[in-house]
């Protein structure tokens, strides 16, 4: 459980939280809004349900510093906001040093709650995912998302889920869940992101969810796995710049000593250089793992949204990290893309795009795309189409 501080009283915390639990064919929630007491009552229960079959579901209200700190679900933090977001993702990583297991439970079922199921994944069928058989493939990870599907089959319709209602509120909480799995990766940067198994456990469930025949499990993990590259992507950048101001250091402290014999500094500085050489290397492999898992699979998905989200983040990665993405083993996806039928795929094209000619530094090397994908006349199209 998580403490989220509130001078509220608990029912006032419960009804900010109603609307987010996931009601699928009931159209008042749709909205973000509920029309009746009974209504209100109804997904009320639901969630009750939802947190007893949870691990993290022990809903204790408790006073520290004259306020009351109500335990809350991974689903309800992003509902509440950013307010919370930072606090309870501290509370997260300290209870994934004493229990991963227990946090990572927590972790895998705000993922399928946010893809708007209803079904929980329990411990036991936690334990026997991780089970491996003689060919080290996990024996029985699909019995999970099986079980996860037969939900969605029971309850009717997977198209309607958070990430792609509409309203004020539900675009909220779009938000709020790509920032709290940039506020997660930001906060075990420090730590247990280089574990091997925090990482190799959420990659693996995410890519489970997106080879589903469910839109809402292949979507909602989509973007999920879309901001976590993103996010890893940063913390690459971060090793980077401590990786050259280490080198640096190094040789200045050499240089000062030479002729010398090595001293504590120079060992130090030496263990420190090979300390960012290592997880650079444990990161570039997040990063191959998540591409090559996730985008190169759901770029070309069905569902137009699926597409656009894929084609909209590869811009970003462009941008954000020109020295590895802007070649033409990245650019081409968005080249290819340039075609899609859907207008919205083609226009998370040209606006990534406009934001890589738009820095000159970067113009230079995009001359071979600009001419095998005839980009200059495309969009020239491209625009006019979209504003008749």
């Amino acid at each position: 459980m998580y403490g989220f501080r509130s001078p509220k009283r608990e029912n006032a915390v419960r009804d900010e939280t109603v609307p987010e639990c996931t009601v699928r064919n009931n159209s008042s929630v749709r909205n973000g809004n509920l029309k009746t007491s009974r209504e209100k009552r109804k997904v009320r229960e639901q969630c009750e349900n939802i947190r007893r079959n949870s691990s993290s579901s022990r809903r204790v209200s408790q006073l520290q510093n004259g306020e009351v700190v109500e335990a809350v679900t991974l689903f309800e933090v992003v509902s509440m906001g950013k307010r919370a977001m930072q606090s309870v993702v501290d509370d997260w990583v300290e209870a994934y040093k004493q229990d991963r297991n227990v946090a990572l439970l927590d972790l895998i079922n705000f993922f399928i709650q946010c893809s708007g199921c209803q079904g929980v994944v329990t411990a036991e069928m936690f334990q026997n995912s991780h089970k491996r058989d003689a060919n080290k493939i996990p024996s029985n990870r699909m019995d999970v998302m099986q079980k996860m599907t037969e939900t969605f089959d029971e309850v009717g319709s997977n198209e309607d889920y958070p990430v792609i209602r509409t309203g004020p509120y539900w675009k909220k909480f779009k938000a709020n869940f790509c920032e709290f799995i940039a506020v997660l990766v930001q906060q075990c940067q420090c730590s247990i992101l280089y574990d091997s198994y925090l990482m190799d456990t959420i990659i693996s469930l995410l890519t489970g969810l997106a080879d589903s025949v469910i839109r809402a499990f292949r979507h909602t993990s989509t973007l999920a796995a879309m901001k976590l590259l993103t996010a890893v992507i940063s913390v690459h950048l971060n090793l980077d710049v401590n990786k050259h101001n280490a080198q640096r250091l190094y040789e200045v402290e050499k240089n000062r000593i030479s002729g010398k014999k090595t001293n504590y500094r120079l060992d130090q500085l030496e263990r420190k250089r090979k300390e960012y050489d290592q997880k650079l290397v444990e990161i570039q492999n997040m990063m191959h793992a998540i591409f090559k898992g996730m985008f190169l699979s759901r770029y070309r998905d069905v569902v137009p949204e699926i597409r656009a989200t894929c084609i909209e983040e590869i811009g970003n990665w462009i941008k954000t990290y020109p020295d590895v993405f802007l070649n033409d083993s990245y650019l081409k996806y968005i080249g290819w893309m340039l075609y899609d039928k859907q207008a919205e795929v083609r226009l998370k094209c040209l606006l990534g795009l406009q934001g890589i000619y738009s820095r000159k530094e970067l113009v230079s090397k995009m001359d071979l795309f600009t001419s095998r994908f005839k980009v200059n006349r495309f969009m020239t199209l491209e625009e006019g189409s979209l504003t008749s």
